[in-house]
């Protein structure tokens, strides 16, 4: 009989642990190994006392007031940004590490794809061994990812006196494998959404009753963080996903127009190559013609192509990268895509802008979605109007802002309509969605801007765009040639 089948482990659950020796610890003799079920996680241990107000807790290396502990650690994730979470998770981890004494420690999260833990978050001491982030625990450790899975803390404080069912796991898992060891399931409506834990690698030790349910207290709050952070993604998918059907709604409205766009180089190239056509059936063939006809050509597929990929663009789904943006460039290239729509609806349409500098950070299709919006509502506002359609958009940079302004001659906007033109669902359109304008403005409030609507004095309504500038732009390299000069 090997080692591990001739121990003698008592196992107890959470509401039978052993009372406390006179150090505040576990009783080791009685109960090396521990398997704390879940459900009864919060029971008290017998003989254990729950601490006074103000009392500072003893049993622990830094000695510190857990009551100062949880609230720091609780502040902390409840002010944190939903993108901040995991660098959070990392400090708080590496804090806890040092603060009591611990070399290791590492938090697992369910992978959405294999559906099993993963390692996300590591840190240890110097040159000590950590678990490696991307470790799959079922692979290394199947019989400590099923505890885990199952909702089960999982307590030892000698490698010697782990129970029989462990032996595989020691030897799959022995070079991370350490002297004592507290892993502590996150669970979310029961079910195990990541597992959190603390280690030490050069020396043996106990663990206090009160010291596990701290680490408990910890499990908790990153449960809620990630909880909170997976709530964020589902949002940002969703917004996305709302933000595409909208862009196609659009393009929709756009058809007559795009293809106009379409049509003018097309026809323009079968005049050239009719052109051509006739130069070679003629007696005497002008060479120059026939370049001047070719290039022509040239110039026109390039047009129809550069249309054909601003579309293909507007309508991809990967919109996440941010970079140095040209607004003159992003709402010049957006004024070129309405200009037919604009002849359509007899509006004259004016673009006011600096030539170049008015850089800001974000994402170049999402901001043109915001500003495409705006400008097709300001067409749907005059082409009520008999007389006067006319639409003005300008750039402004001043104050370490940059400023889309888009103004219309319609009939302008009431205060009733003005309270609410933010809101979802709410539209002043027989056919309208009543979401444009409020995808609008989540995309100018997710790059640090604001959307705001205003009424003209005389007529019509304006609205805004204030974004903040980038004060330095890293100006692109000049091309080379084969030999590398400029």
């Amino acid at each position: 009989m090997n080692k591990f089948a001739q121990l003698k482990i008592q196992f107890q659950l959470c509401d039978r642990i052993p009372p406390n020796d006179a150090a505040g610890r576990f009783n080791t003799q009685k109960a090396r190994v521990r398997i704390v079920g879940s459900d009864s996680s919060r029971a008290k241990a017998p003989g254990y006392k729950s601490p006074k107000a103000g009392q500072p807790l003893k049993g622990t290396p830094e000695g510190g007031r857990f009551e100062d502990f949880a609230e720091e650690l609780s502040t902390s994730f409840v002010r944190v940004p939903v993108a901040d979470i995991g660098s959070e998770i990392d400090r708080w981890i590496r804090k806890i590490v040092l603060s009591h004494d611990l070399d290791r420690g590492a938090l697992a999260e369910i992978d959405s794809n294999s559906e099993r833990l993963v390692v996300r978050h590591s840190w240890s001491r110097g040159n000590l061994i950590k678990l490696p982030v991307g470790m799959e625990l079922a692979k290394r450790a199947p019989w400590f990812d099923q505890c885990l899975m199952d909702g089960r803390t999982i307590v030892f404080s000698k490698v010697r006196e782990l129970m029989p069912e462990f032996e595989g796991d020691f030897k799959t898992f022995r070079r991370y494998f350490p002297k004592s060891n507290v892993t502590v399931p996150l669970r979310i409506n029961s079910v195990t959404v990541a597992a959190l834990g603390f280690a030490t690698l050069r020396k043996e030790r106990s663990w206090s009753p009160r010291l596990i349910r701290r680490f408990q207290f910890v499990a908790e709050v990153f449960a809620n963080a990630l909880q909170r952070r997976s709530a964020g993604e589902e949002i940002a998918l969703l917004r996305n996903e709302l933000a595409h059907v909208s862009r196609t709604a659009v393009m929709g409205e756009l058809t007559a127009s795009l293809a106009h766009q379409l049509n003018q180089p097309m026809a323009a190239i079968l005049s050239n190559a009719e052109a051509i056509q006739s130069i070679l059936d003629s007696d005497a063939v002008d060479l120059d013609e026939l370049r001047v006809a070719a290039s022509d050509i040239v110039q026109d597929n390039l047009r129809a192509t550069e249309i054909i990929k601003s579309l293909r663009a507007f309508f991809r789904k990967d919109h996440a990268e941010r970079v140095p943006l040209e607004l003159t460039e992003v709402v010049g290239e957006i004024v070129r895509m309405v200009r037919s729509d604009a002849l359509f609806r007899k509006v004259s349409l004016t673009l006011e802008a600096p030539r170049a500098g008015a850089y800001v950070a974000g994402n170049r299709i999402q901001l043109q979605q915001a500003i495409l919006n705006l400008f097709l509502n300001a067409f749907d506002a005059v082409s009520q109007s008999g007389d006067k359609r006319e639409v003005s958009a300008s750039i402004v940079a001043d104050a370490g802002r940059v400023r889309i302004v888009i103004s219309d001659s319609g009939k302008g906007l009431e205060p009733a309509t003005l309270a609410r033109i933010f809101e979802p669902f709410f539209t002043t359109k027989p056919s309208g969605m009543g979401m444009g304008l409020t995808i609008a403005r989540s995309i100018v409030t997710a790059h640090g801007g604001r959307l705001s609507a205003r009424p003209n004095p005389d007529r019509g309504s304006t609205f805004e765009i204030s974004l903040p500038a980038l004060s330095e732009v890293r100006a692109p390299e000049p091309p080379q040639d084969v030999n590398g000069h400029a």
